[in-house]
């Protein structure tokens, strides 16, 4: 027996298959989505990043007031002193000084960066590493990573003697000029140099970077902090590439190069120690 669908029922099977097409097609596109094939762009909160811009523009120049930060910022006053009373009323920043005030960060900055190094695996693990260098040379010990054209501090182990380096963690350094971002470039390519320097011209050239690579640490002679001198060795990943550095430093008086080659061969140990499980 042969049977018929009649018109009726026919359109609506056309219009289930149609149906049924469509919601393949979007489960397709989910699934793409889902595994990062395809990306969709989120819009951004334009107040949210003019916040955080104020917090690191009072943090780099604190006391500053409201027409400095506006200046300073490009912003109109009216709309900085709006992000002012919302960073005020959410205790990130408070005032100091009598009426018109200046603003200064409160210590949630200070818990929350604790909060940061001490939910870092790689700031744990170099925590030992970087107290058993300080014992051994008794100079300060610190750890830095890369972060777009700046070198940030993000561990210290003070020194032991009277006279000695002093460092805090979110320290910004130049990495063209410091021992940790001249070894951190080492392990780039020029291009990739290039992209994350803010003053190329005082990049080194590609025979010193390559003299770095081969013998593990690089030298910064009084480029950073007049009287000071460091030695860094970089913390590479399984790729070999570049992840942090570990770094000591001390007075130029004491940091002779006499020293250099035996502390820059205890950097790389310890670096290769703590790039191990990366």
């Amino acid at each position: 027996m042969h049977w018929t669908a009649s018109g009726k029922e026919s359109a609506n099977f056309q219009e289930d298959r149609l149906h049924s097409k469509y919601l393949y097609v979007i489960l397709c596109i989910n699934s793409l989505i889902t595994v990062g094939v395809i990306q969709i762009a989120v819009k951004t909160i334009s107040g949210l990043t003019r916040g955080l811009r104020v917090i690191e523009a009072i943090a780099a120049h604190q006391p500053i007031g409201l027409t400095a930060l506006s200046r300073l910022l490009e912003v109109d006053k009216s709309a900085m002193q709006r992000t002012l009373a919302t960073l005020h009323e959410a205790q990130w920043i408070h005032p100091v000084g009598e009426a018109p005030p200046r603003w200064e960060l409160s210590t949630r900055c200070v818990v929350v960066a604790g909060q940061v190094y001490n939910g870092s695996s790689l700031a744990a693990r170099a925590q030992p590493v970087m107290t058993k260098i300080r014992d051994t040379t008794g100079e300060t010990v610190h750890l830095a990573v890369a972060e777009e054209e700046h070198m940030i501090v993000l561990g210290v182990v003070e020194g032991t003697h009277m006279v000695r380096t002093g460092l805090k963690p979110g320290q910004i350094h130049v990495p063209e000029t410091s021992a940790a971002g001249r070894v951190i470039h080492a392990y780039q390519s020029q291009e990739e140099r290039m992209n994350s320097s803010g003053q190329p011209d005082l990049l080194l050239a590609d025979a010193e970077y390559q003299e770095i690579r081969r013998r593990g640490w690089a030298a910064s002679e009084e480029a950073v902090q007049q009287g000071s001198t460091s030695l860094a060795a970089a913390v590479l990943d399984a790729s070999g590439s570049p992840l942090a550095a570990i770094v000591i430093s001390g007075p130029a008086t004491r940091l002779t190069e006499e020293y250099f080659a035996r502390y820059g061969e205890l950097l790389r140990s310890a670096a290769d120690q703590l790039g191990g499980s990366y």
